[in-house]
């Protein structure tokens, strides 16, 4: 399937603690290749759409350090390196409690081995139950200098199931080099009670099966409903034929629940320029056909054929739909819609996609849309200002956001490219302005970046890069090495894992 087909896309709905299916559920109650393997093989014979909870991601948790009497039989003190006063079973209890808040933040499973690992027969026991279980992703927390034997014995059973390994050294002081552990497949820790790293390497584990539990719409001009799995993230992609959106388009009544969502557009706009009254209905419009047909489908995100599509045009509703981090990317850009997913489990933010350009002389790069969400900052953070004007790129009148960026807030910019192996692209700047349009053009949101990690501003590839409001590339790029993605670092001039 062609990954830049022009044509319909959709959007969905919130964050409010409900799930995402409930949500659209209740809204749409009240309210009226390379992208994927298989799609054609499905045509015609649809299973129905998944039904209950998506299954939790499970890690399994493991302490590396040697019982407390093992310390004591040892006369000389080199051998309870690091001394005989640390209290290793004191600090597996503090980390178990801090796990276990994290295990109800990220909404995963942690199975916590509650005996530490501290001899060659406890070690190759595990080793042969994680190669037979499974599980999602493996945690070791060493405590111990001379349980590195013990940790690589485990991280090559890992490694040979294909699972991928957190590995936290606990200890301000370890001897040895520890570069033999920055590699594919492996997150590397070591810094003094860091659980902020943890926490980030359980949610990189959660974020890939959650991709892998996830269902996402492509609205295009297809003559029959078909679907098919995305090969690396496992993401099902469900092939909807536009006619059906139009159909839902026409069907919704502008009643209350309509007229609050204009009120919802338009509350927060410092100005609007162009919109008539019969531009915002369809707005509305828009937003209710897609909500309710994610809600039908059990989706959880969409992309769209969007151009050409008059008043049907759906700018309003992926604003809408991104500000909730539900993924909606325009021109059936699958690439797209994967990386909207993917950066918003990992940050908690939504990306502005987005069509590129230069300023050679300054050195700067632009990046510009019609659909750039106002919770840059995340669905609990500040609105960003903004107002409502006319589609920049036809006469009809249908309505899109401009969107002021914060000058001198960091960004970051990643593509996710499918392929064998799959790669992810990532930059790191700053914001320099958002321009008024006129004069610079382009689409209604218009924002200037400085690049701090390219001398070139045009080594930037790629179209449709998601731009994330904040300072994530190491963690994009901590993502690509955990799960052995190639990084296309065409020019990258930063230290790694910048």
């Amino acid at each position: 399937m062609n990954t830049n087909n022009q044509g319909p896309a959709l959007p969905s709905a919130c964050d409010c603690g409900c799930s995402r299916r409930d949500f659209l559920t209740t809204v749409s109650l009240a309210m009226g290749s390379m992208a994927f393997v298989s799609a054609d093989s499905a045509a015609g014979t649809i299973p129905p759409p998944a039904a209950g909870p998506k299954q939790a991601a499970t890690v399994r948790v493991v302490f590396l350090y040697p019982p407390s009497q093992a310390f004591a039989e040892q006369p000389d003190g080199w051998w309870s390196w690091p001394g005989n006063d640390f209290d290793a079973e004191g600090r597996q209890k503090q980390f178990t409690t801090a796990l276990r808040e994290m295990e109800q933040t990220l909404g995963m499973k942690l199975d916590v081995e509650e005996k530490p690992i501290g001899d060659d027969a406890d070690a190759q026991r595990l080793a042969e139950q994680i190669q037979t279980e499974k599980p999602d992703g493996l945690l070791l927390v060493m405590f111990y200098n001379n349980s590195l034997k013990h940790a690589d014995l485990l991280l090559k059973a890992a490694d040979t199931a294909e699972i991928p390994i957190v590995f936290y050294i606990g200890l301000g002081v370890k001897h040895g080099s520890i570069r033999q552990y920055r590699r594919p497949g492996v997150y590397l820790i070591q810094s003094l009670d860091n659980f902020d790293a943890i926490e980030y390497g359980l949610r990189m584990i959660n974020t890939k099966r959650r991709m892998s539990q996830s269902r996402l719409l492509s609205i295009t001009e297809a003559p029959e409903p078909r679907e098919g799995i995305e090969s690396f993230f496992g993401t099902t992609v469900r092939v909807i034929p536009f006619a059906r959106y139009a159909e839902e388009f026409q069907k919704v009544t502008l009643d209350d629940a309509a007229r609050r969502l204009i009120t919802q557009f338009t509350a927060g706009a410092q100005e609007q320029r162009g919109i008539t009254p019969e531009a915002l209905e369809n707005a509305a419009r828009a937003h209710l056909a897609l909500t309710k047909m994610l809600a039908d489908e059990q989706a959880d995100g969409l992309t769209m054929n969007c151009l050409r599509r008059g008043m049907l045009k759906p700018c309003m509703s992926f604003a809408t739909l991104n500000n909730q981090l539900i993924p909606a990317t325009c021109e059936n850009d699958f690439p797209a819609m994967y990386t909207q997913l993917l950066g918003s489990l990992l940050t908690g933010r939504p990306g502005f996609q987005h069509n590129p350009c230069y300023d050679t002389e300054k050195n700067h790069y632009y990046g510009s849309h019609c659909t750039c969400p106002t919770k840059l900052y995340g669905p609990d953070g500040p609105e960003l200002p903004h107002l409502l004007r006319r589609f920049a790129h036809t006469n009809e009148g249908s309505c899109a956001i401009q969107v002021f960026w914060k000058e001198g807030d960091p960004v970051t910019m990643m593509r996710y490219y499918p392929g064998d192996p799959p790669a992810l692209d990532v930059y790191a700047g700053n914001v320099v302005v958002s321009h008024p349009m006129p004069p610079a053009g382009g689409c209604t949101t218009n924002v200037e970046i400085e690049l701090t990690d390219r001398r070139d501003a045009c080594e930037v590839t790629g179209h449709h890069n998601l731009l994330f409001c904040g300072d994530f590339a190491r963690k994009f790029r901590l993502f690509a090495q955990l799960y052995k993605m190639k990084l296309a670092e065409t020019g990258f001039a930063g230290p790694w894992p910048m």
